[in-house]
């Protein structure tokens, strides 16, 4: 059968095709509004991205972990290398760690291993690679792990000042370890290298002397040669300064002859003729009181003089090698070199009946400051010779500790002759220098005790004198002959031969006058202490540690530059308390830590 298709027209075509158009446009359209499906769309992109953030978060955690292992074997590896009693090569004993830990490929370069006898600096670097498993997604394979560490042992170069109380207190007794000595006196070790100690009673100055002199030992190693100074001051009511460094100072006149001749011991030009008084203006230059708001100190131009005595002329010298400071010098770490400085009176109100002297200054030559050291045997020897004087003055000894770790001290330093060669005319050198550490070790058993002294217009040159106030500041309250019989006390214009009786607080209060009170001079130690704790933050390069033997003393552990940096020792019969021996063996280890500084 034959079969005909028929042929569609063109209208028809046309029909056909618009048709169809219209129903392509009303499925677009239906598709446009259909809603079905949407939320499932939204979820799955969600889906995605949550999975790639959190995958992220994993693998920056496995990267983390990973970090943090190796910079705990990195820190390991460079404070074994830096270990001075560490033989070893540094580089392999690095080597060996990372092997150990199985790391032997994360050391990047070669570690950088600086160590002699004097110490050591260890550098390295480190990464390894942390393969992905979710940032991968997103083109990142891997992420690097890096490490860097450094560790340093030793002091570098260190200034210390040693500032020891030496108040009549330290004489009292406690209970503590003392070194068992050998026949030689030398301390004993057990077997395992320890000192071997005993429990026993002794004076708190004995136990100060032994904690010290190993301080001493601990600090000046062989290793630290010509790295480590100290400076070794011993305070009470006042610090004596000794002949080197009092006679480096623009100081009084401290001799006078039988002619009231007066003149200096050491026959050097830098003292000045008597009498002479400081004297204080207000803006409009007119002499106002000390402490006066606003008032500027002016001190005379005084020539020169010195001291010639004829042969076999009888000469008084006042022993005190004390001075004295302004307060305004309390609120500066400065050393004014240039000014003269009054020389501390000989005697004082102390002791009882109607002779009641003290010397304020001690005359004892081994309290002098030994200034710059690193002889063992001269520092130990000093502290050995110390013996209890009178009275506690915190803030004196505090003022000669900074003064000599400041670099306005380092002319007058260098024309020290008893200075070590090795510091002459570089110590005390400039703060934050990047080199060098400075340090104030600074110890007492009590606080702060107010002071008095005669006053100056109490002092007369003749028994039989009634009338003005008279005072020689060459002599210092003490006359020509040694004795109490040269200079009296004009007791309220009476015509009085002796020293008034310190029964009799009334007639001491016409005698005696308050040079601060314990708040006053706490003040004075505040204010030095937060200025080391400025220079501290400024440039981390001075700290102060304090000690307070027996109870906790608020002024001295507010001292302190940083919280752990205040210690307090036992002087009770409890042998679990911390000793000085422990507090001074703690301080010398971060002085000379084994330390990370990365």
């Amino acid at each position: 059968m034959l079969h005909f298709k028929r042929h569609q027209s063109k209208a028809e075509k046309l029909r056909d095709m618009r048709r169809a158009y219209i129903e392509q446009l009303a499925f677009i359209r239906q598709f446009r509004k259909d809603e079905d499906g949407g939320l499932i769309v939204l979820t799955l992109l969600l889906l995605i991205s949550m999975l790639v953030v959190g995958g992220m978060a994993v693998d920056f955690m496995r990267f983390e972990s990973e970090r943090t292992q190796l910079q705990s074997v990195s820190d390991r590896a460079v404070l074994a290398a830096a270990n001075l009693n560490n033989e070893g090569d540094g580089e392999q004993i690095i080597t060996d760690f990372f092997t150990a830990e199985g790391y032997a490929d994360a050391i990047v370069g070669t570690p950088n291993v600086d160590k002699d006898r004097y110490g050591s600096t260890i550098t390295l670097e480190s990464a390894v690679d942390v393969n992905t498993f979710y940032l991968r997604l997103i083109g990142i394979d891997t992420l690097t792990a890096p490490a860097t560490a450094s560790a340093i042992e030793g002091t570098g170069n260190v200034e210390i000042s040693l500032v020891l109380d030496i108040s009549g207190s330290m004489g009292r007794d406690m209970e503590g370890d003392a070194y068992v000595l050998d026949a030689d006196g030398n301390k004993t070790f057990d077997d395992d290298g320890n000192i071997v100690t005993e429990w026993r009673t002794e004076t708190r100055l004995f136990f100060l002397q032994q904690a010290a002199n190993q301080f001493i030992e601990d600090l000046l190693q062989p290793e630290y040669e010509d790295r480590v100074s100290i400076n070794l001051i011993a305070y009470s009511q006042h610090v004596r300064l000794g002949d080197d460094l009092y006679t480096a100072l623009r100081t009084t006149p401290d001799s006078i002859n039988v002619n009231n001749k007066v003149g200096s011991s050491y026959g050097i030009t830098n003292t000045y003729a008597e009498p002479f008084e400081y004297t204080w203006v207000n803006d409009a230059g007119e002499e106002v009181e000390e402490g006066t708001e606003g008032a500027t100190l002016v001190t005379p131009d005084f020539s020169p003089v010195t001291a010639s005595w004829d042969d076999g002329e009888d000469v008084y010298t006042n022993p005190s090698r004390c001075v004295t400071f302004h307060d305004d010098e309390y609120d500066v770490l400065e050393f004014d070199t240039e000014r003269v400085y009054q020389q501390v009176e000989y005697v004082d109100f102390y002791g009882s009946g109607s002779s009641f002297w003290w010397a304020p200054c001690s005359v004892d030559p081994d309290h002098g400051i030994i200034v710059m050291s690193q002889d063992v045997d001269e520092l130990q020897d000093a502290i050995n010779n110390y013996t209890p004087t009178v009275n506690t003055s915190i803030h004196r000894g505090m003022k000669w500790g900074v003064s000599l770790l400041d670099p306005t001290m380092r002319d007058l330093i260098d024309g020290i002759p008893t200075v070590d060669d090795a510091f002459r005319g570089i110590r005390p050198v400039e703060y934050g220098d990047g080199t060098t550490q400075k340090y104030v070790v600074i110890m007492t058993d009590g606080q702060t005790v107010s002071s008095s002294r005669i006053k100056r217009e109490a002092i007369v040159d003749d028994p039989n004198y009634t009338g003005e106030d008279y005072y020689d500041t060459y002599d210092e309250r003490l006359g020509f002959s040694e004795s109490s019989g040269k200079r009296y006390i004009d007791d309220d214009g009476l015509n009085s031969t002796r020293w008034p009786d310190d029964d009799d607080p009334a007639g001491l209060n016409y005698v005696i006058e308050s040079i601060g009170s314990t708040t006053e001079l706490n003040e004075k130690l505040d204010s030095l202490c937060q200025l080391v704790r400025d220079e501290y933050n400024d440039h981390g390069s001075y700290k102060v540690f304090t000690i307070s033997m027996g109870l906790v003393n608020d002024t001295m552990t507010d001292c302190a530059t940083e919280g752990a940096d205040a210690f307090v020792s036992s002087i009770t019969s409890d042998e679990d308390g911390v000793g000085l021996n422990e507090i001074f063996g703690a301080i010398a280890d971060q002085i000379t830590a084994l330390r990370l500084s990365q």
